[in-house]
C-alpha cells in the first residue's frame, strides 16, 4: 500500500524489477487521478492509462488519460472502452518521436485501502502477457491510499515508496 498525502506533488517508488530502479509519478498526474476518487456513495469506478518514459532502470509517469464517454463504469466496475485512450497514447508516442510509452493502467476502487480484485489481476495478466516491458498498475482508493504494482510476463509485484513525497 502506498499512501500519498500530497496528491499534487511528485511521488517516488522503488521499481521491484530493476536494481536501483525507481518509478516517478509527476504530481500533476496524481492530482488528476485524485479528482476521480470515489468519495460519494454512488460514484462509479473511473480509470485510464499511464503514459511516460522508460529510462532504464527507471519509469517516469508524466501524463495519464482520464475517463471518457465511451468507457463503461459502475460503482464496482470500470472498463476502458473509449478509443480516445489509445488515440492519446499514439499521439503522444508520435509527438515525442517514439519516446513516450504506454506504461500501464490506473483506476479507482470504492474502498479506503484498495487492493486488486481477481478481475483486476486477470485483466493485468493479459496486458503483461502482451508486453515485453515491465508494466505499471495503480488503484486509487477513496482517501490517500493507493495500491501500486509492477509486472512482467511472469509476475505482478507491489511497489513500495522510496520517498513518499519529493519537495
Amino acid at each position: 500500500m502506498v499512501v500519498l498525502t500530497a496528491l499534487d506533488q511528485d511521488a517516488v517508488m522503488v521499481n521491484p524489477f530493476q536494481t536501483g530502479g525507481l518509478i516517478l509519478f509527476e504530481g500533476e498526474v496524481l492530482a488528476g487521478i485524485a479528482r476521480y476518487r470515489q468519495q460519494s456513495a454512488t460514484a462509479p469506478e473511473q480509470g485510464g492509462v499511464l503514459l511516460g518514459y522508460r529510462r532504464d532502470p527507471h519509469l517516469h509517469v508524466v501524463t495519464a488519460t482520464f475517463p471518457a464517454r465511451g468507457d463503461r463504469a459502475t460503482r464496482f466496475f470500470f472498463k476502458r472502452d473509449d478509443p480516445s485512450h489509445a488515440a492519446t497514447a499514439l499521439r503522444m508516442w508520435k509527438r515525442t518521436k517514439r519516446m513516450m510509452d504506454y506504461l500501464g493502467e490506473w483506476h479507482t476502487h470504492p474502498e479506503s485501502h484498495p487492493s486488486p480484485s481477481s478481475i483486476d489481476t486477470r485483466a493485468w495478466a493479459t496486458i503483461r502477457a502482451a508486453s515485453l516491458e515491465v508494466m505499471l498498475f495503480m488503484i486509487a482508493g477513496t482517501g490517500e491510499d493507493c495500491w501500486m504494482g509492477c509486472g512482467n510476463r511472469k509476475v505482478l509485484l507491489p511497489v513500495r515508496p522510496y520517498l513518499a513525497v519529493v519537495q
